[in-house]
């Protein structure tokens, strides 16, 4: 059925919670703080809270990625330069790849089957080209857009026109849009025209427009 494949990257293909969890630490530490859970649960919110002000065009990304650390640190009363912060914390997210389980095997048959594949991305451009190639998997993409590049977030409908326009004999009646996000890629799929499915590690059912939902990413053979 589906032809053309844009695919987010983080829990949908790897798993950012664990590289996000330990960038995250190894970064605390670098300032020789010890680590209490409390404090990515402090920084998840914090986070969250930023990014969904991006994908709202309230903010711009330079003031999320260079600030959100500088506002973190203030809540245990230390004054750190944001983007310093930020690098150390790049670095070592850049460095962790773990595969959501049956990604790339489903990359792989996908390929075989003449499916193709674009990376369709929140985030920063080299980060994300790094954790791919580590990952092994970048290779199996004809196409990369992620946000930074691309000058827009999802759920933009520039990012998707974006998209649209830089893909070889685009059909949209023949493209999905698969990710874990419903903000994002679901309601980025649904302003674009374009059919989507979204990737749920909960078996709890949720209130979403997907076209599809599926619970293992191998699921997207049946497509």
């Amino acid at each position: 059925m589906y032809q053309i494949y844009l695919l987010d990257i983080d829990n949908t293909l790897l798993d950012f919670d664990a590289a996000e969890e330990q960038g995250f630490i190894k970064m605390i530490q670098s300032y020789d703080l010890e680590y209490h859970d409390e404090m990515l649960s402090h920084y998840k919110k914090m986070n969250r809270h930023l990014w969904d002000l991006l994908e709202q065009e309230k903010i711009g990304r330079e003031e999320l990625l260079n600030t959100r650390f500088h506002e973190f640190f203030r809540l245990y009363d230390m004054e750190i330069n944001g983007e310093e912060a930020e690098g150390r914390y790049r670095g070592h997210l850049g460095n962790n790849s773990d595969l959501i389980p049956g990604a790339r095997e489903t990359l792989i048959k996908l390929n075989e089957r003449g499916k193709h594949l674009y990376t369709a991305s929140n985030g920063v451009y080299t980060t994300q080209i790094q954790r791919l190639k580590n990952a092994g998997i970048f290779h199996l993409f004809e196409g990369m857009f992620i946000s930074e590049q691309v000058g827009y977030e999802k759920p933009s409908l520039h990012f998707f026109q974006h998209c649209f326009k830089n893909i070889p004999n685009f059909e949209k009646d023949k493209t999905i849009m698969v990710g874990d996000s419903i903000s994002s890629d679901i309601q980025g799929a649904v302003g674009a025209g374009i059919d989507s499915c979204l990737f749920s590690r909960s078996p709890e059912p949720l209130p979403t427009a997907a076209t599809h939902t599926i619970h293992d990413i191998t699921e997207l053979l049946n497509f």
